[in-house]
């Protein structure tokens, strides 16, 4: 279980950065694999169990590069050292995306990666998120967690006041691409601002995601509890 433990203020004014769990290009956990001349390409790494929206790029160690072309609207070249996406995932097999898939939308439909060969050297596919190693980061942009309302004690009683959780983007406008970067701060004052994610009573749980770069807690001087398997 993870706690993340913070004192809400009634102008939100202490917001909290959540941990963003992408690696540089072309770094990550670097597996061997295969390419096969094809559209869309299909890689294969043993050992690697993908999931559709994986975030991976690819190197290639001891090579004159990749002979690739552009096949039409659909399907652009593969690039070298490019942030990609898992799609059409299935045992150690899959393609690559330029967009990340969603239940509606799967990545396939927006772009394939075609490849016509490769010409010596290994190719490396390098896990860009979902990291197997490192530290665990249960707070992190897109994670569900019970928030709780634990009030505070005053010289003047008990907060019960209900904290309201906001969220903004980062600045650094990078970080929506799926690619590295690092944060700037809270992009309050922008389009978007600051965006109720819920309102948690005193002694009333609930079940929030995290669906923004930064968080802040509002409207009580009580303590936020997040909560995380």
């Amino acid at each position: 279980m993870q706690v993340l433990i913070s004192t809400a203020t009634a102008a939100g004014t202490q917001p909290i950065y959540l941990p963003y769990d992408k690696a540089p290009v072309p770094f990550g956990d670097p597996l061997a694999g295969t390419l096969t001349a094809a559209t869309p390409t299909v890689v294969t790494v043993p050992g690697y169990v993908p999931t559709n929206g994986d975030a991976v790029s690819i190197s290639v160690a001891g090579t004159s590069g990749f002979l690739s072309s552009l096949s039409g609207l659909s399907t652009i070249s593969f690039q070298l050292n490019t942030t990609y996406y898992v799609s059409s995932a299935s045992a150690d097999t899959f393609t690559l995306s330029t967009v990340k898939a969603t239940a509606a939308s799967p990545a396939f439909v927006y772009a394939s990666i075609t490849s016509l060969g490769q010409f010596g050297g290994q190719v490396f596919v390098h896990l860009l998120s979902n990291q197997v190693d490192g530290t665990l980061c249960p707070f992190k942009t897109g994670a569900s967690v019970v928030a709780m309302n634990g009030g505070a004690v005053s010289g003047t009683g008990t907060e019960t006041l209900p904290i309201t959780i906001l969220g903004a983007p980062d600045l650094n406008t990078v970080l929506t691409t799926g690619t590295y970067g690092a944060p700037l701060g809270p992009n309050a004052l922008g389009t978007t601002g600051w965006n109720v994610i819920g309102t948690i009573g005193f002694g009333a749980p609930k079940l929030v995601t995290l669906n923004y770069d930064w968080i802040v807690a509002t409207g009580s001087t009580g303590t936020l509890i997040l909560l995380q398997n």
